[in-house]
Order: C-alpha cells, then structure tokens, then sequence
C-alpha cells in the first residue's frame, strides 16, 4: 500500500472517530442542553410579558398628487433612520413631533397599499396609495404621529412647490369659469327680456344656454372643491387607536429563546467535557 493511501485511510479514520465523538458528546449532554433551553424560553416568555415594554402596531393609508410611491417610501425611510440613531432633535425639525413621542416609536415603514391589503380583492385594492405602518410603545400617541409625519411630507420643497402651482392654476381655472357663468347670466336676462324671447327658435337656444350653465355650475363647485381639499398628501385612512400590543408568537419565541438556552447548555457541556480531559490528563501525569 502507497503512503498516500495509508494517508487517506487515515484521515477517514479520523473523520468517523470525530463523528463519533460529537455524537457521544451530545448523548451524554443532550438533557442538559434541553434543560437550558426550555429554561430559556420560559425566561424569555416571562420577560417579555413583564419587563419588555408592549408594542402597538398600525397602518394609515395616504394619497399623494406629486409624489410616487418609491418618493413617499425614501422619505419615510429618513425618518425611520433618524429613530434607529436616536435623533429626536432632527426628527422633531422634520416632523413637529416632540421628544416625548419619539421616545415611543420603535419603526416607521412605507409600502404599497396593495402590498400592504395582501388579503384584500385586487379589485378594489387602490395601487395608487401607500401604507405607512408604525410601531410605538404608547398608544395614545397615534394622533400627534399622524399629523407629525402628513406635515412632514407636505413641507418636502417639492411637494410645497407643486402645491403652489396646482392651486394658483385651480384658482385661474375658477376665475375663467365664473366669468363665463357671469356672460351666460347675462345672455339669459336679454333672452327673457326680449319681446319675442318666446319664439320657438329661442326657447330651443335658451334650453341650450340653460344646459351649458349648469355645467359650469358644476365644473365651478368641484374646482372650489379642488382648492377646499388643495393639500398634497391626503389621508385615506387614520392610525387605528389598538388597545391590544402585539405580541411575540409561541413559535417565535421558542426559536429565539430556545436557540439562545440551547447554545448555552452546549457551551456549559463543551467546558464540563474539556474539563474531564484536563483532569484526566493531570491524574495521568
């Protein structure tokens, strides 16, 4: 047989005595790793319950006329940000939200309306909106976020120049429609005026001209309507005000807790195991 030979046959040996070895370790400790993880999870159940502040979770939908979906998205993630590093002085400058509500968020996320409804027909879903979820510590505070983070996006240069312009041309519009509702009335008071204003030929124009008024009439109350509700961003469906936190799931908590009491009870076995070689090693001496 060839050195190399003898060399491979070597290292299978050593390969199935380590398998075997491992496998003794965790017959001999496998009770004691168990201990420690059920140990884990009802610690962390406990904690959880009593320590670990609730968490209250809620989503409200918006509308924007100038801004995308990815555009609402990145400038919820600026916010979202300023939360993870703690910086309530810059998010109360963006937002008008003061510390003591800062202090109570844990997330701020955006997506898609439709990806936020998963459960709802895609037919009635409305893919033009956005969900913006939240998750605080104090439930009483959903009104100021609300009005925190819609005036933040309305004060975005962007938008506010966009609002700028929709308004003066809705109010341009507005001027244009009333003169020509003014020109109309005019028309209407010669018409009934004049002496032969019952002729057939004029009555059949004055229908007309009646026609044409009402849709100005119209056309002049949804513009006013148009400036009324002038804002960018508008909210289609506020933060519900939950009176239940969420809470951990039994399985999230026996995977994370379990797997932390687990790699604990391995690492007190692996220190028992090393430290019976080492007295075995001194007694032999």
């Amino acid at each position: 047989m060839s050195q190399a030979s003898q060399q491979q046959g070597y290292e299978e040996i050593d390969l199935i005595e380590l398998v075997i070895k491992i496998y003794k370790f965790f017959k001999r400790r496998y009770k004691l790793m168990l201990i420690f993880s059920i140990i884990s999870v009802l610690l962390g159940w406990g904690a959880s319950s009593l320590f670990i502040l609730p968490r209250y979770f809620s989503a409200m939908i918006i509308s924007s006329r100038s801004l995308s979906g990815s555009e609402i998205s990145g400038h919820i993630l600026t916010l979202d940000d300023l939360v993870k590093e703690n910086n309530k002085n810059e998010f109360k400058k963006l937002t008008g939200i003061p510390p003591e509500t800062f202090k109570t968020i844990t997330t701020i996320k955006a997506i898609p309306n439709r990806d936020y409804q998963k459960n709802v027909e895609k037919d009635i879903r409305r893919d033009s909106t956005m969900a913006i979820s939240v998750e605080i510590t104090d439930n009483t505070q959903w009104e100021t976020l609300q009005n925190g983070i819609v005036n933040y996006l309305e004060n975005v240069p962007y938008v506010q120049k966009r609002t700028k312009i929709y308004k003066e041309g809705q109010e341009s519009l507005l001027l244009q429609i009333q003169k020509e509702i003014r020109s109309i009335d005019s028309l209407k008071k010669i018409i009934e005026a004049s002496p032969s204003s019952k002729n057939t030929i004029i009555l059949s124009n004055s229908g007309s001209i009646y026609t044409e008024a009402l849709k100005l009439y119209e056309l002049e109350r949804k513009v006013k309507e148009n400036i009324a509700l002038g804002n960018d961003i508008h909210v289609i469906k506020d933060f519900a005000n939950l009176q239940k936190p969420k809470k951990s799931s039994l399985k999230e908590t026996i995977m994370l807790f379990g797997g932390i009491g687990f790699i604990l009870g391995f690492l007190i076995a692996l220190m028992i195991e090393l430290n019976k070689i080492v007295r075995k090693r001194e007694n032999s001496l």
